[in-house]
Order: structure tokens, then C-alpha cells, then sequence
């Protein structure tokens, strides 16, 4: 028997039908509450709209709308052919709609770089010495990449993420630090660059910040590790400072 219309008959008690008509985001509650119930995870197929419609007395376009909108939310997604299915867990559509925020009010992003600093500081102490000889020499192929596109007067943001996620990166006990650093990386190339930020001599010292970070993380000096690394995110913040003005 197919899965997806097993999960669908032991389902009784989760689906049971409405009596309102204005159930939008209601049936979106509903079914998210079915997926948490059901136990599905990421790749398992629901029950087909029509059998999902008919358990929840509700219409086929109701039911296609709150689904639309579970999609955008990037909870599932439609296979071509196939039907709908739990997608992974992704920042995608977060990022989307914290761009735009952020575009209309910089200070939130400043905010979220204050958070960050917290984070990454209160954290290092715990990976320092969990870091592996390849975790620090990717580390430093990452700052010479950094160093070759500063001489040029180039941003570097790529080397930069990959320096800081080595430093963190399966290192920590909480998934959902990672996944926030995440989200900040994808959030960070968006903001435009003020004039004075690409100047070759300000993207070096950005350079050194980082390069000081990992002579003390070789050293194990976790005290001063920590302290570097706030004074290296510092500039992130000073440069979003200037856009908020």
C-alpha cells in the first residue's frame, strides 16, 4: 500500500473536518500539525490533495492555497508528476523576507551582528581546541584567499564565511548556532558596501584582524582568541553603522 495514503487512514483524530470557511491559514496550522504528528520527515510524500481535501471537508482550492503558502514558507514542494512532499529544513525563504527588512530598516541587521558577536564569542571557547590541524589549514587557505582579493581591492566575503563556519562548523552542540551563522552569511552580501569599505588599505586590516584570530587559536590562548574575534566582527558592525546612518 502506499505510504503516503497509510499515513492518511491511521490519521483520523489529526484531520478531522472544519465547520468554518475562512480556514487559510487555519488548514496551514493543521497540516503542519499533521506533518509534526505523522512523524514525517524530509522526502516522505503526503497523501494525494484530493484525499487531504476530502478528510478535512474542505475545497481543493482552500486546500492548493494553504499549500502554495506552506511551499513559499519552504515547509514542502510540489514534484513535478509526483505530488507534494516535506522539503529540508532551509534559511531560503527566511533570507528572502529578512532582506527585505533589512533593506527597510538597517538597524535590525546591526542588531543582528551585535547577536552574532554574542554568539561567536561565547562559543569559541568551547571549539578552540576541538579545531584539527585540516580545520586550520583550511582556515589559512581561506586568509590567503582573503589577502589575494583585499591586495586588489576586492570584497571577500566567500573566504570570510568560509573562514568563520571551519572555526564553528560541527565543532559546537547546537545545530541551530550553526544554522544562524547560516543565515547571517546569506544575509551579509546583501547589504551594499559604503565607498570607504573597499578601500585596499581598510579590507587589509580586516585581513590582519582575521589573521591575529588564528595565531591565537594555533596558540590554544582561548582569552585572547575570544578578544580578537570580537574585535574582528567590531568591523562588520562599524560598517553596517555607516549604512544606518
Amino acid at each position: 500500500m502506499d505510504r503516503s495514503r497509510l499515513i492518511l487512514e491511521n490519521s483520523e483524530r489529526v484531520l478531522e473536518p472544519f465547520t468554518s470557511t475562512n480556514m487559510h491559514e487555519t488548514i496551514q496550522t493543521r497540516l503542519m500539525q499533521f506533518i509534526t504528528d505523522r512523524q514525517l520527515a524530509a522526502g516522505d510524500k503526503l497523501p494525494s490533495q484530493a484525499a487531504l481535501a476530502q478528510a478535512l471537508g474542505i475545497s481543493l482550492v482552500a486546500l492548493r492555497e494553504a499549500m502554495r503558502a506552506m511551499e513559499a514558507l519552504g515547509i514542502i514542494e510540489a514534484r513535478a508528476g509526483s505530488g507534494w512532499y516535506v522539503r529540508d529544513f532551509s534559511f531560503d525563504s527566511i533570507v528572502k523576507g529578512l532582506a527585505y527588512t533589512f533593506e527597510l530598516n538597517r538597524q535590525s541587521f546591526a542588531d543582528l551582528l551585535e547577536i552574532r558577536i554574542r554568539l561567536e564569542c561565547s562559543y569559541l571557547p568551547e571549539v578552540i581546541h576541538k579545531l584539527t590541524a585540516e580545520d586550520l589549514e583550511a582556515m589559512e587557505q581561506s586568509l590567503c584567499e582573503m589577502e589575494r582579493l583585499a591586495a586588489s581591492g576586492q570584497e571577500f566575503d566567500a573566504p570570510d564565511r568560509a573562514f568563520h563556519m571551519r572555526l564553528f562548523s560541527g565543532k559546537t552542540q547546537s545545530q541551530l548556532f550553526t544554522e544562524v551563522l547560516e543565515l547571517f552569511w546569506a544575509l551579509y552580501p546583501r547589504l551594499p558596501v559604503p565607498p570607504e569599505r573597499v578601500q585596499q588599505e581598510v579590507l587589509l586590516a580586516d585581513v590582519h584582524r582575521h589573521r591575529l584570530i588564528l595565531e591565537a587559536v594555533r596558540e590554544g590562548n582561548v582569552e585572547v582568541a575570544v578578544q580578537r574575534l570580537r574585535d574582528s566582527v567590531q568591523g562588520a558592525v562599524r560598517r553596517t553603522s555607516q549604512l544606518t546612518r
